[in-house]
């Protein structure tokens, strides 16, 4: 029996993101760059109503969704209303662990708009909250 696409190339491609995120935003170390990318679709997340955030998920690869579902419980979307209050919320989470390297969010946004699929990126790209489609589009 063969491995749909998706499992087959799943550790290929967190692997990819990784390195790419290590890369761009400088970090030391995998458990950081992982923590990073994983706060950052997390807070993400949290401002999605249900319908965008099924979206947002269904348009990452497999490991990466299972990051973005994972502790998962549903609520109401957080307002966010600039990328400062974002931050905030990603820096509380990344404490007291991780202290969040200056720009994180446009790195990791970045990372997601340059390793994913076109048609998933356009996907993704459409169900940002604002502040955070404001970053998207400078890349």
């Amino acid at each position: 029996m063969t491995n749909p696409r998706d499992v087959k190339y799943a550790n290929e491609s967190i692997a990819r993101w990784q390195s790419a995120l290590k890369e761009r935003a400088m970090l030391e170390t995998n458990n950081i760059t992982f923590a990073c990318l994983r706060g950052v679709l997390h807070e993400i997340r949290a401002r999605l109503p249900l319908k965008d955030l099924a979206r947002f998920g269904n348009h990452l690869p497999a490991v990466q969704r299972g990051v973005f579902y994972q502790d998962w419980t549903p609520s109401d979307p957080v307002d966010t209303p600039d990328l400062a209050s974002f931050e905030r919320a990603l820096a509380d989470r990344l404490l007291p662990h991780v202290h969040m390297p200056e720009g994180i969010t446009a790195d990791v946004l970045f990372v997601i708009r340059t390793e994913s699929e076109p048609f998933d990126a356009a996907a993704i790209g459409e169900v940002l909250p604002p502040p955070l489609k404001a970053l998207w589009a400078r890349f």
